[in-house]
């Protein structure tokens, strides 16, 4: 009887082996180790990995086995891009100024102009620097950002404190009628401004560098402001009291000094390279403009100047 009770106990055992949970297994089997999408996942924990490819493998007992010390390190340095005719955009940017960018990039249609920065994370808050690298971002197609070996050697970059140093002619101020208006009347403003081009040296290196307008920020000498991308225009006869987009009404008699800011957009060629832009829009103040602001009376006569030299207005 004690032999066939057992027997039959080892076979009881041996059956609830056979259907315990997998949490039950044995301490010496090894848990498997994956990684994938950058992710390795070991005993539930999970670890992100900055810049690595795809990896698969598992412990012994596997077919591969997963090496951490291999992982390229985070140097805390990531590149991004950004649009080149909006960098540093003004309010009233000249829509042309983006499309003569753009058409550098003409591999592909609908191709768009970008500039690399540098983001450091090892400091804080993060710093962004311009590398002075560009590319060309086509519809699904992203630029290739620049490697270490691609910025070895720095590039020459024309800044805008080195733009603004260029001896950028001023734009005319122009008044219609010509130094003195009436109170309560029209006077017609306009300015003449043209692109220019400098060449110069700068780092041991031949600099080509073009300058055009592209907005006009008008203080009337009154308190009054105008910032616009139209210079304004000429009008046949003095112009007398006829409202323009450039136009201004005195309210009161007197002398005022009539102020331009011109922003000119930038772009420059290095040694016969091809043309990077300029990050920035240069400022340049034109000389004031004198305006003198009279009353205007009306009276009823009965008698020419002939008639009557001493007459009102004669």
């Amino acid at each position: 009887m004690k032999s066939d009770r057992l027997a039959m106990l080892l076979v009881f055992i041996s059956a609830f082996t056979m259907h315990l949970p997998a949490q039950f297994a044995s301490a010496t089997e090894k848990p498997s180790v994956s990684a994938r999408d950058s992710n390795f996942v070991a005993d539930n924990q999970t670890k992100s990995v900055r810049n690595e490819g795809n990896l698969t493998g598992t412990t012994p007992g596997g077919t591969q086995a997963v090496e951490p010390a291999q992982l390229p390190v985070d140097d805390g340095v990531d590149y991004t891009y950004e649009r080149v005719c909006t960098a540093g955009a003004q309010d009233f940017m000249d829509p042309a100024y983006c499309v003569q960018l753009n058409a550098q990039c003409d591999a592909q249609a609908d191709g768009v102009l970008v500039q690399w920065i540098e983001v450091n994370r090892n400091v804080s808050p993060p710093t962004r620097t311009a590398t002075g690298r560009s590319g060309c971002l086509y519809p699904g197609q992203p630029p290739t950002a620049p490697t270490a070996g691609t910025l070895e050697e720095a590039p020459i970059v024309i800044t805008l404190t080195e733009f603004e140093s260029q001896p950028i002619i001023a734009a005319g101020v122009f008044s219609q009628p010509d130094h003195f208006g009436l109170r309560n009347a029209h006077s017609n403003f306009y300015a003449v401004a043209e692109e220019q081009e400098f060449t110069f040296e700068f780092q041991n290196a031949q600099i080509r560098l073009r300058a055009w307008p592209v907005s006009y920020e008008w203080s009337y000498g009154d308190g009054s402001r105008l910032l616009t991308t139209n210079p304004g225009s000429v009008l046949p006869g003095d112009g007398f009291d006829i409202e323009t987009l450039t136009s201004h009404r005195y309210s009161e008699t007197g002398d005022y000094f009539v102020g331009l800011d011109t922003l000119f957009a930038g772009d420059y060629s290095v040694d016969g390279g091809p043309w990077l832009p300029v990050a920035g829009q240069a400022r340049v103040s034109s000389e004031p403009h004198l305006m003198s602001i009279w009353r205007s009376e009306r009276h009823s006569v009965a008698e020419t100047c002939l008639e009557n030299p001493q007459g009102i207005g004669c």
